[in-house]
């Protein structure tokens, strides 16, 4: 079987027993395996077009190799048994050169894919920011949906676009309060788009995918509102409409005309600045 350059070949995404893994059915050179990374190999049992076992080195029964960026722990018997559940491809394809950029780049980003992660570096960074896993878990997804990952960098929170250009992530400084708002205003966007094709579907097939397709955004809609409520985006418009009630309580105390205190209010609106959008919709 031929062995190849582990760098050189698009892989398949893979999920091995909870963690992201990279797959290819051909035999790896484990010397050009990346600094930082693990390959493991995958034996079949009775049922050749599934795995059974992840092992440091298979030589009957191969089914094929998996790169891992986490190290595993086979036990005496180097080797983890597992079963239908804990594999399954993900229908993506990469270069090992895109998983790291969006782990760590030669310019000293290093990404943070899940909730877990995040959390933890808020903690250790000292971003005073109430949120649990599943809430943090649905900020990197929609990031990574977007074509985005949020990272860090010397303890400050990042962003990288994965998208602006093909051979680098491309970094900028962020805040969680923006990541929220981001993610909120996608979460709109999308709502509006499920929306628009359920209303206009074709068939009940359609239509049953993209209503589906919309509670489950209206599910995230909930959590995301929640999450915006705690950003300094939500306070700076409830400061702004206190302020502009009072104007018009003000001006009809003043003037007693309704619609002259209505047009103040609509030019108090317009000569406020721009704020951030999130659930001002």
């Amino acid at each position: 079987m031929e062995v190849i350059d582990v760098q050189k070949e698009v892989l398949e995404e893979v999920d091995l027993l909870g963690r992201k893994g990279y797959f290819t059915e051909l035999r790896v050179d484990k010397e050009t395996v990346p600094e930082g990374m693990h390959c493991y190999e995958l034996r079949y049992g009775d049922d050749d077009g599934f795995p059974v076992s992840v092992e440091e080195s298979v030589r009957v029964n191969y089914f094929g190799a998996v790169v891992l960026a986490e190290e595993l722990e086979l036990g005496e018997e180097k080797a983890l048994q597992f079963g239908y559940e804990d594999f399954g491809y993900t229908g993506e394809q990469m270069y090992l050169s895109q998983v790291q950029g969006k782990q760590r780049d030669a310019e000293g980003y290093e990404a943070i894919p899940t909730g877990a992660e995040l959390i933890k570096f808020m903690e250790e960074n000292g971003i005073s920011f109430q949120m649990n896993e599943k809430e943090a878990n649905l900020i990197c997804g929609y990031m990574d949906g977007h074509g985005y990952v949020v990272g860090q960098k010397d303890g400050q929170l990042c962003r990288g676009d994965l998208c602006a250009e093909t051979d680098r992530t491309v970094w900028e400084e962020t805040t969680i309060d923006d990541l929220v708002d981001s993610v909120t205003e996608w979460n709109y966007e999308l709502l509006q788009d499920a929306k628009s094709y359920m209303d206009n579907s074709d068939n009940l097939s359609d239509f049953v995918f993209q209503h589906s397709r919309y509670e489950e955004l209206c599910a995230d809609e909930k959590i995301l509102d929640a999450m915006f409520d705690r950003t300094k985006y939500a306070e700076q418009i409830e400061h702004m409409a206190q302020m502009l009630a009072e104007q018009l309580i003000q001006s009809l105390q003043s003037k007693g005309d309704i619609d002259g205190a209505v047009k103040e209010l609509v030019q108090g609106i317009k000569e406020q600045p721009e704020q951030k959008k999130g659930r001002a919709r």
